[in-house]
């Protein structure tokens, strides 16, 4: 299977990310409309907790975006440009803001009392460290940004030799 161009790999991946992004805009629409719909108490805390999943939202979405401009120069086979680098550069950043928008929830809603490393119960494995997720794969992928740019310095100082 090829990686690189049309009808490779990295054409399935795009599409999924397409799909993806819509079903995304509409579980967000969807959860939005039936929290602010909901006729219970609008406290500061109901507020807080809606702009934390709104930021965390976009931001997901924005992650999404980037992915796809990354692989659209994959599929035209120049993906060693300084914009892949930005938007690797993005995505942390994104990444690090889903991980505030976690704590910050995780805190407002003291959720530390009945934290749980990892809980195993009939309805399957859950874990409270989702943040973590993001946190690493934020520092990651600033790393990746990091030898990427390398590697467009490095593709550029070759094209001038030639």
């Amino acid at each position: 299977m090829n990686y690189y161009g049309k009808n490779s790999l990295t054409a399935l991946l795009k599409i999924v990310l397409n799909i993806l992004l819509i079903i995304g805009i509409g579980l967000f629409v969807y959860l939005s409309v039936n929290l602010l719909s909901n006729q219970g108490n609008y406290t500061l805390n109901k507020y807080i907790v809606f702009s934390l999943f709104t930021i965390g939202s976009i931001s997901l979405m924005f992650i999404i975006l980037n992915l796809r401009k990354i692989l659209d120069s994959l599929i035209h086979e120049n993906p060693f440009i300084i914009d892949n680098v930005k938007r690797l550069k993005k995505i942390a950043f994104e990444c690090f803001i889903i991980t505030f928008c976690y704590i910050t929830n995780f805190i407002i809603n003291l959720n530390y009392k009945d934290f749980e490393f990892v809980s195993i119960d009939a309805k399957g494995i859950h874990t409270d460290m989702e943040f973590l997720i993001f946190l690493f794969s934020g520092c990651f992928i600033l790393v990746l940004s990091n030898i990427f740019e390398h590697a467009v310095l490095v593709k550029e100082e070759n094209d001038l030799t030639i």
